[in-house]
Parts: C-alpha cells; sequence; structure tokens
C-alpha cells in the first residue's frame, strides 16, 4: 500500500481534509471494502450501513442516538464514488484504477476547522485497518497517535489567528486542539509547561499572574477565573496587547480545545502580542501536553 502526506484544502465552502491510499487490488475489491456493511463495521467509525443510492440512507449503528446516527448519500456512482453526510460533515470516497491497483482519496468537509489534525490522524488509522482487510490480514489495534496529531497540527498550521481589526483595536482569536484533558491543559497554562515540576495554586481574581521561571515579570492582573476551564487577564504594562482570555473546552479526539483570545487598542502591539501567545503560549502548551501523555 503506497501513501501520501494527508492535506488540509482551505479556501472553498469548507476546509477539507484529504486522505489518499493506493491499495494493490482491482477496483471492485477495494469497492466492496468501502461499501459493504461486514467490512465497513470492521474500519469505518459508526459501522455505517449504506443504502447505495442518491437520497439514500446511512445508519450509523454504533451512534445509535447520536445526531450521526443517520447520514444521507449525496451520490452514488458504483464502483467510483460515494459521498454522504456524516452529522455536519461530508465525507467522499473517490476510487480509480490504476497501473498497480486502485488509488482511494477520501475527502472530509469539515464544520470544525481545528479538528483537523484529530480528524487526518483518525482517517490514517482507519485507512491503515482497511489496508489490512483488503490484504487478508487480521487488523492491529491502532495506538492513540498522539505524535502525529501534533505534526499534523503543525503540517496544517492550525495555530494561526483569527485577527479581526476595528476602530476600537484588534483582536486575535487562537484555536488549538491539545492531547491532554482541560485538567493538564489548565496547569500547563498556569505555568506547568516551563515548570513541570511545580504545582501552581488556582489564581485569585485581582491576583498578578507573573511568568514561571521570572516571578519578577508580571505578566498581568487576573480578572476571570472558572477552574479548570476559564482564566482572563487585563495585561500589564510592558506587555502586548490589553487583555487574555482563555477558556478550555470539549475537543474532538484527543483531548481540550484551547480557545484564546487576546485583544488590544495599540496596533503597534498587535504582532507581538499575536506571537507572544501564539507560538509563545499556545505551541508551547501543546509541545508539553504531548510530552504529558506520551
Amino acid at each position: 500500500m503506497t501513501t501520501t502526506e494527508p492535506q488540509l484544502r482551505r479556501g472553498g465552502p469548507r476546509p477539507e481534509v484529504i486522505v489518499q491510499r493506493l491499495f494493490p487490488h482491482p477496483l471492485d475489491r477495494v469497492w466492496r471494502a468501502v461499501t459493504e456493511a461486514e467490512h465497513l463495521a470492521a474500519w469505518f467509525p459508526g459501522a455505517p450501513e449504506v443504502d447505495l443510492r442518491v437520497g439514500g440512507r446511512v445508519r450509523f449503528h454504533e451512534f445509535a442516538g447520536d445526531p450521526a446516527e443517520f447520514g444521507e448519500v449525496l451520490d452514488c456512482e458504483p464502483p467510483r464514488l460515494l459521498r454522504f453526510t456524516w452529522d455536519t460533515d461530508i465525507v467522499t470516497l473517490e476510487l480509480s484504477a490504476q497501473d498497480d491497483g486502485t488509488l482511494l482519496v477520501l475527502t472530509n468537509a469539515l464544520e470544525d476547522a481545528p479538528a483537523a489534525a484529530s480528524v487526518a490522524t483518525g482517517w490514517e488509522a482507519c485507512l491503515g485497518i482497511l489496508a489490512d482487510l483488503v490484504d487478508g490480514r487480521t487488523p492491529a489495534e491502532p495506538d492513540p497517535r498522539y505524535a502525529r496529531h501534533e505534526e499534523l497540527a503543525r503540517s496544517f498550521e492550525l495555530g494561526r489567528p483569527e485577527v479581526e481589526e476595528t476602530s476600537e483595536g484588534w483582536s486575535g482569536r487562537f484555536e488549538r486542539q491539545l492531547v491532554c484533558e482541560p485538567e493538564v491543559a489548565w496547569e500547563l497554562f498556569l505555568g506547568g509547561a516551563a515548570e513541570p515540576e511545580v504545582t501552581h495554586p488556582v489564581p485569585m481574581v485581582g491576583q498578578e499572574l507573573r511568568a514561571p521561571r521570572a516571578p519578577e515579570v508580571v505578566l498581568g492582573t487576573v480578572t476571570e477565573v472558572q477552574a479548570p476551564r476559564v482564566i482572563a487577564v487585563d495585561t500589564a504594562a510592558g506587555e502586548p496587547g490589553d487583555h487574555v482570555r482563555c477558556e478550555l473546552v470539549e475537543g474532538t479526539g484527543h483531548g481540550a480545545r484551547m480557545v484564546l483570545t487576546v485583544r488590544g487598542s495599540d496596533p503597534a502591539e498587535r504582532d507581538a502580542a499575536l506571537e507572544q501567545w501564539g507560538l509563545g503560549a499556545i505551541e508551547a502548551i501543546a509541545a508539553a501536553a504531548l510530552q504529558h501523555v506520551s
């Protein structure tokens, strides 16, 4: 089986994760493996059963009672194309005969762009199971693939902020999927990323937030705390930006989702603030989270 690196395609109506695999088997054999319920149950999440016609129902047996319990077939051209809805996503399976087998291109159109690394990591694992099945081997149980998640998050540049300019100033919003639980991410934010050997107490509203390993540096004053989910800070004089708010919400697949917003009124401070809280804080926390679960 030949593999290529997953891609994240932006610029269309939705971001799309694309994963390709070349199987050394004829097209009809691979088509059966990606459409027949007995095969799908072994490699596709939710064990779907597909009514192979446009408008046909896709029932996800293992997600009974979930919003994703039913999907709808949007396109079906055996043995080359199957497109269907899965909850809010759209999944497309395209098969083409090659000289050395069958090329499968799986495209997952997303509602949730920050989930792209989780989605790509998951599909890589699923297609690895599919390869074993088509080859007639017993599939191995996939590992959590935390390191692969972070590798793809960097490759997809998921740490980029959404920046907005207004007449009152600017804001930058980061949304980064992590591979650890909220309680771990909370401790990493408070200083555990720089000082893993130290337990950091929950700060109180009105308390100064100081830099780990440099307690003489005041980052700001805490204005909101909901441990272990929310902390907000008015930045100190000399620190770029005016206000920072970090929230840990439910994520996809691997752990918590960190949503951090930094805003300010001085345009000259914008780039420094985005650098400090993006690469300087969030990506450092993501790297420390990987070390924690490894």
